[in-house]
């Protein structure tokens, strides 16, 4: 198959990268930074770079990779061309409709994905528009190499992008805080946070395959008068949770507000 990526940037270049961890699909790249085209071509076979006339005749399906801000410029000198592809939005705050105004009515599939599709442990969310069944079945088979592919309704995209797609990081800080713990009790950085890693991946298996929910299983750990409880009640006194939220509520408010 032929795909076409406007953008090269981390999220786009992930996704890229797993599909391309298929072997059996060509790419037409184009990018502002020759130097992410350069690496790419480096790293995977079948990786073309060529303009966006080449990009849009050739591809079957056209994944727009730039930033939201740069989006609209890019639609409006993309419009100008024919092409038979799919195209395939992952800008945050950017519904269908304001798309198609600028497109004309095409077939579209508005994404979020988050990070982890590099690795093939991602999730992604996808909304469709004018997408036959054979054109859904060939792009839920080019995804598969990314992780989990959900259909959604567009409403609850921008949801989704904070649920899914923003707290990959708030996870990270988490992470290297108790990694920064780990330090101050005299493990390296480096052992610290691979003993945190493999915690929290543990964890999250637990979680996904038991039938208690995750807060139940968390209560299992804190014994009465045991160590654990008294960290958790720290938690607690601070907001932990309520901090949690707040942090998805500003995620949220701002990609409302993202164009």
């Amino acid at each position: 198959m032929n795909i076409g990526f406007i953008g090269t940037g981390h999220m786009a270049g992930s996704l890229l990268r797993a599909i391309a961890r298929q072997g059996c699909h060509r790419f037409y790249v184009n990018d502002h930074n020759k130097e992410k085209i350069d690496a790419l071509k480096a790293e995977i076979m079948g990786v073309e770079e060529t303009d966006y006339e080449g990009l849009l005749s050739g591809s079957e399906f056209v994944f727009l990779g730039v930033k939201p801000t740069d989006l609209k410029p890019l639609l409006e000198e993309i419009s100008t061309y024919t092409s038979n592809a799919i195209f395939v939005s992952m800008a945050a705050g950017f519904a269908t409709r304001e798309i198609l105004d600028v497109l004309g009515d095409v077939p579209l599939i508005r994404i979020m994905p988050n990070t982890p599709v590099l690795v093939g442990k991602g999730i992604t969310f996808a909304a469709y528009h004018k997408v036959d069944e054979i054109s859904r079945k060939a792009f839920e088979g080019i995804m598969k190499a990314t992780g989990s592919l959900y259909e959604i309704e567009e409403a609850k995209m921008d949801a989704v992008s904070v649920l899914t797609g923003s707290t990959p990081a708030y996870l990270d800080y988490f992470v290297d805080a108790l990694a920064q713990f780990g330090e101050s009790v005299g493990f390296s950085k480096e052992e610290a946070t691979e003993y945190v890693l493999k915690m929290a991946e543990g964890t999250i298996a637990l979680d996904m395959a038991s039938d208690k929910s995750p807060i139940e299983l968390g209560r299992e750990v804190c014994s009465p008068g045991g160590s654990t409880i008294e960290g958790v009640r720290v938690l607690e006194n601070e907001g932990f949770q309520d901090i949690v939220k707040k942090a998805a509520e500003a995620s949220y408010k701002k990609t409302k507000k993202m164009k």
